[in-house]
């Protein structure tokens, strides 16, 4: 039989990049799915072809059909990380019209779409799942992220609705939330600078592998890191409007 085949969403740096890895090495066979081809050539190098690259622009109306027409063809799949995504930083009313557009399509338009193609052969089969990398920042509202935080609330509140659905089916799903990571992210979201020395700042390979611990596990929910878990858990305490001027404060234009 054939290994059982992991689709990482985001797969060319990052917590992605991190998942890919680290699934090739524990006997999974991965899809690895991201615009830049050289970053897909050289996983598919460095893990001696357990990781098979597809080029592919999420932010096409198409590409949840192409990624999973793809997986299909390769025997279908068993474990879906959704990790792609981006934020755009600054005020939203001065933000372009077309990235508030492209973050709604690559952080909530696509996952739902490609989860909802990808689902009924774990649930034929039932096992397998997926694990959705969220953010600690949807427990709380993050003015000057706003778009971003807003997908990202929705990823969180979609996930937890989705696992309850799944129960006794044998597939599972994990909302992975992380806080601060060592990651492109800052940079793409026009931020750079702003999560450097943040407290808790993880690196991608401990995000990833603090996921697929939660996900065996079968949690639903999983905030990676004790200090984010302890200061997500506070900042949820606190009434909104007090956590609206913290996060302001924090990322300030």
């Amino acid at each position: 039989m054939a290994a059982p085949l992991a689709v990482v969403t985001g797969a060319s740096s990052g917590i992605g990049e991190a998942f890919s890895h680290q699934l090739s090495h524990q006997g999974f066979r991965v899809l690895a799915v991201a615009r830049r081809i050289d970053r897909l050539t050289a996983l598919e190098v460095r893990t001696q072809g357990r990781v098979i690259g597809l080029q592919q622009d999420l932010r096409q109306p198409d590409a949840a059909r192409v990624v999973a027409q793809r997986a299909d063809d390769l025997g279908g799949a068993d474990l879906l990380i959704s990790n792609a995504g981006r934020g755009v930083f600054g005020p939203f009313g001065e933000l372009d019209g077309q990235d508030a557009r492209d973050v709604i399509q690559l952080n909530v338009t696509f996952p739902v779409d490609l989860i909802h193609r990808l689902l009924p052969t774990m649930l034929a089969r039932r096992r397998g799942g997926l694990i959705v990398v969220t953010s600690a920042g949807a427990h709380y509202s993050t003015p000057n992220l706003a778009v971003y935080g807003g997908t990202k609330a929705f990823l969180l509140s979609f996930t937890e609705a989705l696992a309850t659905e799944l129960r006794g089916t044998g597939v599972r799903a994990l909302a992975l939330c992380p806080g601060p990571t060592s990651s492109e992210f800052g940079q793409v979201a026009g931020m750079e600078g702003l999560l450097d020395g943040a407290p808790g700042l993880m690196t991608p390979d401990q995000v990833a592998a603090a996921g697929l611990r939660a996900w065996r596990k079968g949690r639903v929910v999983h905030l990676p890191g004790g200090l984010n878990r302890v200061m997500t858990a506070t900042m949820s305490r606190l009434p909104r409007s007090v956590t609206r001027r913290i996060v302001a404060g924090v990322f300030r234009p």
